[in-house]
């Protein structure tokens, strides 16, 4: 409606009219019970409009708010006449803005901070330790010294891990009433703390653990003591909220400290800002690494899948030259058989025509015919002595394979049992 909040207020106090208590819309925004007081008696008073809430407005901005409003539904625009006063009964029209929550996570975060109850984020001046937390962080760091106070101390023994606090004994209060305050808001916001040990704390944000720490900077003065260093660190009152990052493509610590202008107590809402947006940035982190690996992993596959295309090619070309090489051999077997027997024929020929043949002679044809015939790759014939790796020596022989390695043929090359090619008469069915 345009009214201030401290002015409705006002006026329900005035008219006895409870109002929210503090905490009451964060409650409600967790879920969390809430206590609505009932109405009191209405006692007949006079009743304020909201038009007296409200500062008078300028004319310039009534009637751009009237033509605004016009162009909406589509009628003519109020004008004022110069010689006819306005009527002041009627409730002016006004422009409402109102704002829409963001889409953006880290926006929303933002808005989100800003519609809660603010005194939430108020830090205490006087430390109430209820959170067990602080209680055991306020006794880990009590003094010691008091043999007598510490055997009558039961709780000295059930001290669980306290928070990753460093500070001096005179700035422990503060540490802790300022930690108290962003516990409360986290534990608000649905999240969870825990302290593994001194120098671990972590908060709990949608599964994504966040270390924070809170500790006392330091200073350097002017040594005028000793003659060791020309100066000494000392403590320098002022607090330090670190975030540490470790990511994969972040590692530089968020800050959030005392200036001389604006204590740590002024900057919770920045403190819970930034612990909840470094979970969403975490979480964006783990998916870009998730995403890199499935690319790589898809690289890889994909590599090994070509090398493997690569390999079943490579393997079935040297099939095919490995066939190819036996149809050579068996052509050349077979070229070389024609070869002696047109020789056979004509030496058989020539040695009838001198009528000089005699058993020793027939006894060698016979002997190379039967040769002819192991050779010939269309005749089904079984040497005794030679097999199918004797006729690559009788083709190529050893020493031409060993002066030309770039030949066609090798041994190895050979098939030592039966191919299409080598004897046809003994192909499979």
């Amino acid at each position: 409606m345009g009214v201030p909040a401290p002015i409705l207020r006002k006026y329900c106090h005035r008219l006895n009219i409870p109002t929210p208590s503090s905490g009451y819309w964060s409650k409600l925004q967790f879920g969390k019970p809430v206590e609505i007081p009932s109405l009191p008696a209405f006692e007949d008073k006079e009743v304020p409009t909201l038009d007296s809430f409200q500062k008078p407005k300028k004319k310039k901005v009534i009637k751009k708010a009237q033509k605004e409003l016009a162009k909406e539904k589509e009628i003519p625009p109020y004008e004022e006449s110069a010689g006819t006063p306005s009527n002041s009964d009627e409730p002016k029209q006004e422009a409402v803005c109102i704002m829409e929550e963001p889409q953006d996570p880290r926006e929303k975060i933002q808005y989100e901070l800003k519609k809660m109850d603010q005194v939430v984020f108020v830090v205490p001046e006087v430390l109430y330790a209820k959170n067990p937390l602080i209680i055991d962080t306020k006794e880990y760091y009590r003094d010691d010294s008091k043999a007598k106070y510490l055997y009558r101390n039961p709780y000295k023994s059930k001290i669980q891990s306290p928070l990753n606090i460093h500070v001096e004994p005179e700035n422990l209060d503060r540490a802790l009433r300022i930690f108290s305050t962003i516990i409360r808001v986290l534990e608000l916001r649905g999240h969870q703390i825990v302290a593994k040990d001194i120098n671990n704390t972590f908060v709990i944000v949608n599964e994504e653990e966040i270390p924070i720490q809170l500790y006392e900077k330091t200073k350097q003065i002017p040594n005028t003591e000793t003659n060791y260093s020309k100066y000494l660190t000392v403590p320098s009152g002022r607090l330090k909220f670190v975030i540490p990052r470790k990511r994969l493509f972040h590692d530089t610590p968020i800050y959030i400290e005392d200036t001389p202008s604006i204590k740590m107590e002024e900057r919770i809402i920045n403190i819970i800002a930034k612990i909840e947006i470094e979970a969403i940035s975490i979480k964006e982190d783990r998916e870009k690494l998730e995403s890199l690996r499935r690319q790589q992993d898809d690289e890889r596959k994909r590599r090994e899948l070509e090398e493997q295309k690569k390999r079943e090619i490579e393997e079935k070309r040297e099939k095919e030259r490995k066939l190819l090489k036996a149809a050579f051999i068996s052509a050349e077997c077979y070229s070389w058989a024609n070869i002696l027997r047109a020789y056979v024929e004509k030496y058989e020929s020539f040695i009838n025509k001198k009528e000089t043949i005699n058993d020793e002679d027939k006894e060698k044809l016979h002997w190379l015919k039967s040769k002819i015939k192991w050779l010939d790759p269309f005749i089904e014939y079984d040497d005794e002595l030679l097999t199918e790796k004797d006729k690559q020596y009788l083709i190529y022989p050893e020493s031409d394979i060993k002066q030309h390695r770039t030949s066609f043929i090798s041994c190895s090359d050979i098939p030592q049992d039966f191919t299409f090619w080598n004897n046809p008469f003994r192909r499979r069915s």
